[in-house]
């Protein structure tokens, strides 16, 4: 079972799906120390209860996928990835996210990185972490990925693909949401990949 140890990395429902479907996922998952709450495990089990049969392919078959993956990493004993219980529990379809405010609010110096795609669930997070002081970058599910290249357990044409393929498999599209999903990652992957791949790289 998951402890409830915090480690510097804090996700939220959406960051833990799009890494577990990325060709990445069995390197990653024992790579990284990682934190959620119970609000956004809780999304996970409804993800997988709520699509029995997904057609392969489909956006409920990789919200379905993604999220067995990440809980049955959780369950692991030996599992580097951890779930915070967060009271009150929040509800309503931004549950997941409004827990990682509720956690920042109390333990936010436990953590350095936060893992959230959502733009106005950034933006908030950001006040939270500007009001209090605290020293945390947030980031883009894709980040993740650069954290295994950054530590050299992987190579980079290896991350490029490895995001593109993330951006396009979540079906993020958009200036801003493909600008937020490469937030602080310094790596340039337009001489690496084709042009057929331009609009899942960060706008010029």
């Amino acid at each position: 079972m998951a402890s409830e140890a915090r480690y510097p990395i804090l996700a939220d429902t959406s960051s833990l799906i799009a890494v577990a479907n990325t060709t990445q996922w069995k390197r990653l998952k024992d790579a990284i120390h990682l934190t959620t709450t119970n609000v956004c495990k809780h999304e996970l089990q409804n993800h997988v209860n709520s699509n029995k049969y997904p057609p392969e392919g489909s956006r409920e078959y990789y919200l379905k996928r993604g999220s067995q993956r990440v809980l049955e990493h959780l369950d692991e004993d030996s599992s580097p990835w951890s779930c915070v219980t967060v009271v009150p529990r929040p509800h309503g379809p931004d549950a997941g996210e409004q827990s990682l405010k509720q956690e920042l609010s109390e333990y936010g110096s436990s953590y350095q990185i936060v893992s959230i795609l959502d733009s106005a669930a950034r933006r908030s997070i950001r006040r939270l972490i500007d009001n209090n002081g605290y020293d945390i970058d947030v980031v883009g599910p894709p980040y993740l990925l650069y954290i295994l290249l950054d530590n050299d357990l992987i190579e980079k044409p290896e991350f490029c693909e490895a995001t593109v393929r993330m951006i396009q498999t979540e079906g993020w599209t958009g200036y801003e949401v493909v600008k937020n999903a490469w937030t602080s990652i310094p790596v340039d992957c337009s001489e690496i990949l084709d042009d057929e791949y331009d609009d899942a790289l960060p706008p010029k």
